[in-house]
Order: C-alpha cells, then sequence, then structure tokens
C-alpha cells in the first residue's frame, strides 16, 4: 500500500506504451513490456510518482519543512491520504521543486543520492528490515521521541542496527522533484 500521484498535466516525449492483457501476453512480452514502461517513464517524469507509505511520510514532511522555511502557502493537511489532495498547476509545483531542491543543498546530512532521511513515527525496523516489536519500539522512542528526524541508524546494545521504519533517501526525493518539475500539477490517490 502507497500513494499513486499522477501529474495532471505532464509533459509527455512519446506515447505511452501498451500491452494488450487481454491476450494473455507471454512472460516474455510481459517482461519486454515492463523494460519498455520503466524507460518512458525515466522519459517523462512528470506522469507518475509512487511510493510506498513508509517514504511518502518523510517526503511530505520535507515538503512542509520547505513550506514553511520559504513561506509557501500550500495546503498540505490532506497529503497523508489516498483523496486526490495536491497541488493544481505547474507553478504551485516548480516553487515546492525549488524549495525542496535549495533543502537538500542546505542540509549537509542529505548529499549523496544514498543519503536517507528518518522520520520516527514510532516503529522501528532492523537494517534488514524486519520490525523490532513493541518493547524495543518503546525503549528507542523513549531515546528518539516521536517526530524526530534523524539520518542515520542507531546502534542497539546488543549490537542491531535499528532505524525508523519511515525513510526515504535523496535519490527518492529527487525522483518527486523530477516529478513536480513536469506533471503541470497533481493528484494523490
Amino acid at each position: 500500500m502507497g500513494v499513486d500521484i499522477s501529474g495532471m498535466n505532464p509533459i509527455v516525449r512519446s506515447p505511452k506504451p501498451q500491452i494488450n492483457w487481454e491476450t494473455s501476453p507471454s512472460d516474455k512480452e510481459r517482461e519486454a513490456y515492463w523494460d519498455i514502461l520503466t524507460e518512458w517513464e525515466k522519459e517523462n517524469p512528470g506522469d507518475y510518482f509512487r511510493s510506498n507509505w513508509w517514504g511518502w511520510r518523510p517526503i511530505v514532511m520535507l515538503c512542509e519543512a520547505a513550506c514553511d522555511k520559504f513561506n509557501l502557502d500550500f495546503d498540505l493537511i490532506h497529503w497523508g491520504s489516498n483523496d486526490g489532495a495536491g497541488l493544481d498547476n505547474q507553478e504551485d509545483c516548480d516553487k515546492l521543486a525549488s524549495a525542496l531542491e535549495l533543502m537538500l543543498v542546505l542540509d549537509e546530512n542529505l548529499e549523496d543520492d544514498i543519503d536517507t532521511l528518518y522520520l520516527n513515527l514510532g516503529s522501528w525496523v532492523s537494517s534488514d528490515g524486519k520490525f523490532l516489536g513493541k518493547e524495543i519500539n518503546e525503549q528507542l522512542n523513549e531515546q528518539y521521541p516521536i517526530g524526530e528526524v534523524m539520518y542515520s541508524s542507531v546502534i542497539m546494545d546488543d549490537g542491531t542496527i535499528a532505524q525508523p521504519s519511515h525513510s526515504a533517501p535523496v535519490r527518492h526525493v529527487k525522483k518527486f522533484i523530477s516529478f513536480l518539475k513536469e506533471c503541470g500539477g497533481f493528484e494523490i490517490w
């Protein structure tokens, strides 16, 4: 489960690939279609952006921080749900994209594509993505309060590497910025 964000008037450089699913395409045909679609999406970043909730919430938090820092008056209240909220024009999307780019430049913790923004919303995982359980969550939430932004994992006394389950690497944020620059407004579904 996550968010599907559709551009309202995206820049489209070529026709979107299609496949006839009713003809039961072979595995080879499906694989070829997905490869072509992936390339098309790279060439047309304003058409669609997807994220799971674990990665979307830190991006929304970064958008909120950018709006506060650069006095952007955008209503982000419903960006945490699948009800069609978003920005309805390219001008606002450009403003947000520029603000997010500046946020990345200004934050020395977010320089490389693999640098990660962690947002503690009360749930923790090990470095291999396994949930750590209620007792460990409570212990870590005492040390790192809910709502705290972090830029690295935590090494626990037993050697376990723990991190908040909500995180977004810089490359994911940059993909959203690319989407914003070419979407013509967007809706979150």
